[in-house]
């Protein structure tokens, strides 16, 4: 049996205008969704610098005298014939600490820290850490971030 059925005939009811509403509401909400979890599958990835970078030649550096790398957040120290790399990162809450007469001091909170980096003045409880330093095969020292160590680590120029 063949059912005649005529499209241009059908008339646009109140049942079919809300059911197709509806269906068109209900496809719009799909493709929103779909579009919000699909942006899990493309991660905002924000690289941060590199953990290891150069320094120079330890001839740069004056005795005595503290050398901000402000966009690595180190300072590079020399005593003699050593060399030190301290953290500029308070560990109360991630401030940028600033190198003063006596040490560093956080301007966020108040911590002081001496010249080797041990906590003065709190709230900070733990003092700054101390990065390891390397020669490089062209001569260079490397700071490598990734390796914390306790205040007073300091690489001995040959």
């Amino acid at each position: 049996m063949a059912v005649n059925y005529d499209r241009e005939k059908q008339e646009l009811t109140r049942r079919n205008f809300v059911s197709l509403s509806g269906w068109g509401i209900a496809g719009i909400a799909t493709l929103g969704a779909a579009g919000v979890f699909g942006r899990f599958f493309w991660p905002n990835v924000q690289y941060g610098p590199p953990s290891k970078f150069t320094i120079g030649k330890a001839s740069g550096y004056t005795d005595g005298v503290k050398q901000n790398i402000a966009d690595q957040k180190v300072t590079i120290v020399k005593h003699g014939s050593q060399l030190g790399a301290i953290s500029m990162v308070c560990q109360h809450l991630g401030c940028t600490v600033a190198a003063s007469a006596t040490g560093f001091d956080c301007p966020c909170h108040g911590s002081k820290y001496d010249d080797m980096g041990n906590v003065t003045h709190g709230p900070a409880q733990i003092a700054l850490y101390w990065f390891d330093i390397s020669l490089t095969p062209s001569g260079d020292l490397e700071v490598d971030k990734s390796k914390k160590n306790d205040p007073g680590h300091y690489y001995n120029i040959v």
